[in-house]
């Protein structure tokens, strides 16, 4: 898959067998956290169906002018956006839609000029840390 930062792993020695005993793993300290760190790598390499990758997710909030609806969904959904919940308010030509969703990060930087660009300046949104997810 790649090389990606590991987080939360504990990683507990059971049993060590070493040349010099007790004593020559206590006078290097570094050689256990070592082959820990060796270990763990080897067994994160063989079981990689046991791992997910997780990316930071935001949750938006965005208001927009309800003729451009098609527009915006299909640029979310474009932003690997999971749409939840869309209200748009009955009346006149100049009547606004809201949705609800969830966005990774990495897909919602810039999204306030995509998101002007596609309402004509009329939409906006807000987004705030949900959690990571996979």
């Amino acid at each position: 898959r790649g090389n990606y930062p590991t987080a939360n792993i504990i990683c507990h020695v059971v049993n060590v067998e070493a040349e010099g005993g007790l004593a020559s793993l206590t006078e290097l300290p570094g050689a256990l956290r070592a082959a820990a760190a060796h270990a763990t790598m080897t067994a994160l390499k063989e079981n990689d169906d046991a791992t997910t990758i997780l990316e930071p997710t935001m949750s938006v909030e965005v208001t927009f002018p309800h003729d451009m609806m098609g527009s915006v969904v299909s640029d979310l959904h474009n932003r690997r956006a999971l749409v939840g919940d869309v209200v748009v308010q009955d009346g006149d030509v100049y009547s606004k839609a809201f949705l609800q969703g969830e966005v990774p990060l990495v897909e919602i930087l810039g999204y306030a000029n995509s998101l002007r660009s596609l309402t004509g300046g009329e939409g906006a949104f807000t987004a705030e840390y949900r959690g990571h997810t996979p």
